[in-house]
This record gives structure tokens, sequence and C-alpha cells, in this order.
């Protein structure tokens, strides 16, 4: 009995993705005749059509839509077969993708990045950074390998390595650097907080550990940690940082922090991958690497 190819499987799984036969072309890195010739003898070779394809749009059929997951699972088996011989031969070889959330990457891969390069020269290490929604969506569909994120976060089917907690601090307009008293839970009524828009899981991380009330915040379309300091800047209000992002050397002029006594509120740095990943334990090592680095910071 004839089967599909790898490949074959491949340009089905990359048009079910992208819904698009020129973005799936790009991302197999194939021209788009090829991936179309290719569609079309496994719909031959499985007797049905897997997409609708119109001059507007593409969209699978129903047996498209029941194919899409024992089509994944073929081809993510065939990659962990590759990954596992392969680990056993000499661990961070080859490629490894990582997702970076955008409050940690600034922060930590200027460190992180060359010591890698230096301890591991056989990694080709790529790097994906944005919101922790997207990249456990890509990390589930194999696009990525592992997942630099915040904690707490919901993540089924996924294997969490908690590396350290980093605690919140208020960054709000003044003359000081550093506030001499360190402040309490209750003293952010004080200030009108602004926070990042809604998606990035540090907004959730300061409403849970500060414990105040979605909606009594001001929510700016700012989707990165520098804007709201510009913002603090300015005297639009005061916000909450992670200790990672404040550096009193290069805090701007007009900004003060203040940290919290103990207990601090706080978030959780760690690692995710997907549940049964061959490379488990590289990423195990690389999470005691990055845990050890902050730690001498």
């Amino acid at each position: 009995m004839n089967t599909p190819t790898l490949r074959q499987l491949e340009y089905f799984l990359a048009v079910a993705d992208n819904l698009s036969f020129h973005k799936a072309a790009e991302s197999c890195h194939v021209t788009q005749p090829t991936l179309s010739d290719g569609l079309k003898n496994l719909e031959d070779l499985l007797g049905t059509k897997l997409f609708e394809r119109t001059k507007r749009d593409v969209s699978l059929t129903a047996a498209g839509e029941e194919l899409i997951l024992p089509a994944r699972d073929i081809v993510v088996r065939a990659e962990d077969f590759v990954q596992m011989a392969r680990a056993r031969k000499e661990p961070f070889t080859g490629k490894l993708t990582l997702g970076v959330i955008p409050t940690i990457a600034p922060y930590l891969l200027p460190s992180l990045l060359p010591a890698l390069q230096k301890k591991f020269t056989a990694l080709d290490l790529q790097l994906k950074e944005d919101v922790t929604a997207q990249l456990l969506a890509a990390l589930d569909q194999r696009k990525i390998d592992v997942v630099l994120m915040a904690f707490p976060y919901d993540t089924p089917g996924i294997k969490q390595m908690k590396l350290w907690s980093e605690p919140f601090v208020i960054a709000m307009p003044g003359t000081k650097t550093v506030m001499d008293t360190h402040a309490t839970i209750n003293d952010l009524s004080k200030h009108n907080i602004m926070l990042l828009e809604d998606g990035h899981c540090l907004r959730d991380h300061a409403l849970a550990a500060c414990r105040l009330q979605p909606g009594q915040q001001r929510t700016f379309g700012a989707t990165s940690l520098t804007n709201l300091i510009q913002m603090v800047q300015h005297g639009y209000g005061a916000t909450l940082l992670p200790a990672m992002a404040v550096d009193p050397k290069t805090m701007p002029r007009g900004v003060t922090i203040q940290r919290f006594s103990n207990p601090q509120p706080s978030r959780q740095i760690g690692l995710a991958w997907r549940q049964g990943n061959p490379r488990e334990k590289e990423f195990r090592q690389l999470g005691e690497m990055i845990a050890k680095m902050h730690e001498e910071r």
C-alpha cells in the first residue's frame, strides 16, 4: 500500500496552519508550484480533497479538518525520532528555537546569548519574541522548541521548570533614583497605576501579585516596558516593573524606583516545553544555566 511522504504531510500542515499556499510555500522553503503538486499527489493518494481553494481564500474540507491531528502526530513523531538520536550523540547541537516574552527578552538575552554561543559552539540557536499566548501556540504547533516565560500561567500538556522568583517594584515620577523607604501593597492606592495592554501576561501577573482590581488602572496601548517608563517620566502616573527591567544606572531622570517590603509581590521566571519532547534533558540544563547566570548578575 502506498503511504504519504513526510514532505507531503508537512505541505498539508503548512497550508492548514497558514490557510495560504504562498505563505505555506515560504515556510517550507519551496516554490508554490512544488507545494501545490505535492498536495495534489497527496489528495490523489488519499482519494479525497483536503482544501477548498478560491481566488480569495483557502479553507479546509471536512476531511482536511479530520486529518490534521493524525498528520501532525506522524510528523512530530518523526521529528522526535531524529531529535532523540541526536540528543544521544551530543546535546546542544543542531537547531534549537527559543521563544522569549517581551518583558524578559531585552533584559536577559544580551548576557544569555553570548554565553550560549561560547559554551555550545555547535548549537544553531533561533529566537522568537512574542506574547505568551502566541509562543505557547507556536510550541504546541512545534514551530518552537522551548519558551522562556513568566508564571503563573496555565499550560496544559506543557512541562514547566521554575527558575527563580522575580519581585515587582514601583516606578513613579520623582527626582530620586531609588526611594529610601519600602512600599506595601496598600501604598498602590496612592498612585495612578498604568499597565501594559491586554495580551501581556505581565499585566495579569501584576494584577494578581499586587491584588489590584481589573478596571481600576489605566491601560495604554504600550507593548513594551520602555514605553511605560517614558509615560512615567512624563508624569502620567506610576507603573509596576519586574526587577530585571530596573537598572538605577540607566533609569531616565524623572523616574523614581521604590521596592516593596517583604513579602514582595512577584512573578516566577521559567521554561516551558512540550511534554514528551526528547530534548527535555537539554532544556533542563539550559534552565540551570540561565538560573545560574541570573544569580551571578
